[in-house]
């Protein structure tokens, strides 16, 4: 059977080609309507990251379909090419929203942005890290049963977890976490079951995340913002166990997501 690999990839230039096109006229109605060049391209950037967010998703499900009949070799190293190609998508999406941030104003009074960015933290007070974690550890043992997880571990993972979260969204995060876990609740409690320990699935390979209360927290994360997500803990943390968990969390439960109208980042 022929391999149509370059025609199909040949064609997916004419994609590029509307893309400039859509720009060019998206950029043009903006600027009639006033809007200031760096928001539009502020604008822009995000539509594209979106995009290549969820076909970072896209190429995540490809590790479940290996070539078929292929031996457990090929099959490691189909599962580590689909994870380095995902991995270089978050880059690209991350590298887009940074080269789209207008330089730094003058004192001068700025024209007020349709939208603004949301506003990273490097670090977040300790009263809030207690206040989120009290309420994942009651979340938690409402889904579990369980009282016995590592509070330091907690403070360790916790705070980093945080910083994912903009600056404009941490006051009303313990609500939205509320909201998070009501919505997902089925999801959630198959994770714990099937993963957690003494669960049907546990292993010594999965993620011991799966024991502990944050995790409730990394996983709406993982549906909010995944790729910030992963940058600020591949700068703090164990990857390997972030991969972990998060693949149990994507591809590991059959329970549907529940849908959260949630505008925070």
């Amino acid at each position: 059977m022929p391999d149509t690999t370059p025609q199909r990839l040949a064609a997916i230039t004419v994609y590029g080609d509307r893309a400039a096109t859509a720009v060019q006229q998206v950029t043009s109605l903006l600027d009639s309507a006033g809007v200031a060049t760096e928001e539009t391209q502020e604008l822009l950037a995000l539509i594209q990251a979106g995009a290549i967010e969820g076909a970072q998703g896209d190429v995540l499900e490809l590790a479940e379909r290996p070539p078929e009949g292929a031996r457990a070799p090929v099959v490691q190293g189909w599962v580590t090419a689909v994870q380095a190609a995902a991995a270089e998508l978050a880059h690209i999406a991350d590298r887009t929203i940074a080269h789209a941030r207008p330089p730094a104003r003058s004192a001068a009074p700025a024209a007020p942005a349709i939208r603004s960015l949301p506003t990273a933290v490097d670090e977040v007070p300790q009263e809030q890290v207690e206040l989120v974690l009290a309420m994942a550890e009651q979340l938690f043992t409402e889904l579990t049963g369980r009282t016995d997880s590592c509070r330091q571990t907690s403070l360790e993972i916790l705070p980093v977890v945080l910083t994912a979260v903009a600056a404009e969204d941490q006051a009303g995060y313990i609500a939205q976490l509320e909201d998070f876990a009501a919505l997902n609740r089925g999801r959630l409690a198959e994770l714990y079951r099937k993963y957690g320990p003494g669960g049907s699935f546990a292993k010594l390979e999965n993620s011991g995340l799966i024991g502990q209360p944050e995790s409730l927290v990394i996983c709406e994360r993982l549906d909010t913002v995944p790729m910030w997500l992963q940058r600020v803990w591949e700068r703090e943390l164990e990857e390997l166990t972030f991969e972990r968990f998060a693949h149990l969390w994507k591809f590991g439960c059959d329970t549907p997501r529940g849908t959260q109208p949630s505008k925070a980042r």
